[in-house]
């Protein structure tokens, strides 16, 4: 499995009848299938009145309930512009109904065009930092941020955050559960010891920020998950050579991929750089 990939062990691919149907207010095009992951299909769907387009993830609860109601805890509370909305969803057949958003995901257009230059990385960054900290206020972890749950309109630089079947919502800060994509997932999580769930979700923002910058992950050349582990725990810079980066861009990856939970930075303090970034080097607002 690709490092990339969420990391799953309980089965295949979802299946699902081919004809058409309804789910409340929609109807489900089975012939339009938009993408397929480890625990769901997502098909195109419309509504019956307002005709208006949206997606429907249907989800194999006899494999994947798990995720179907974390997914579906997460998006019935997070309310933010730059979070996919939940339009309608069913309990019974593990349906959700989301908004739909033409446009590619954030690591699909960075694999066909490049990274972002900084302004622009920085302008994406403010975005999915806010819409974390209203996660992490509601007390919901994502668990799997990466560029691949992100869509992206490179027209107007907006973002989308979506696949929150990993998400965890609880009053505890601290979990055990081994969970996400291997090359974002933070070291205190492949020590499969108790974490703070919030620290290591801004490790993941720390290495989907390397990426948008650079078009890589850290560590993106390792050969297994035994060889990603062995260097996680290594004395090895997890930041790659940034050319044309500013150093106070740099000194922000650097925080945010600091191997101790304890010392690294704080979402709030992510964000006052970021705004600090925009109002001096650039002399712009966010």
């Amino acid at each position: 499995m690709p490092l990339h990939h969420e990391f799953n062990t309980e089965g295949s691919v979802a299946t699902h009848p081919t004809s058409g149907s309804r789910g409340g207010d929609f109807i489900i095009n089975h012939n339009f299938t938009i993408g397929k992951g480890a625990t769901s299909t997502v098909l195109m769907a419309q509504h019956s009145s307002t005709k208006e387009r949206a997606v429907v993830k249907l989800v194999n609860l006899s494999l994947y309930s798990r995720y179907f109601d974390q997914e579906l805890q997460a998006l019935s509370s997070l309310n933010h512009k730059n979070i996919v909305k939940l339009y309608h969803y069913d309990e019974n057949n593990g349906y959700l109904f989301l908004e739909y958003i033409p446009y590619p995901s954030l690591f699909d257009y960075i694999q066909n065009y490049g990274p972002l230059s900084e302004e622009a990385a920085l302008r994406v960054f403010y975005q999915i930092v806010d819409a974390f900290l209203h996660m992490h206020s509601l007390g919901i972890s994502h668990q799997d941020f990466k560029p691949e749950n992100v869509c992206y309109n490179p027209i107007t630089q907006d973002i989308k955050i979506l696949d929150f079947g990993l998400s965890l919502a609880d009053e505890d800060i601290t979990t055990m559960n081994w969970i996400g994509s291997p090359l974002y997932m933070a070291p205190e999580v492949h020590a499969k010891k108790p974490y703070n769930r919030f620290k290591a979700d801004i490790w993941s923002l720390g290495v989907s920020f390397c990426e948008i910058l650079t078009g890589d992950t850290p560590f993106a050349d390792c050969l297994d998950l035994d060889d990603l582990t062995n260097r996680l725990f290594s004395d090895q810079d997890p930041i790659p050579v940034l050319n044309n980066v500013s150093s106070a861009t740099s000194f922000l990856l650097k925080r945010m991929l600091n191997r101790s939970p304890q010392d690294r930075i704080s979402l709030p303090m992510v964000m006052d750089m970021i705004i600090q970034q925009f109002n001096t080097s650039f002399k712009k607002t966010v």
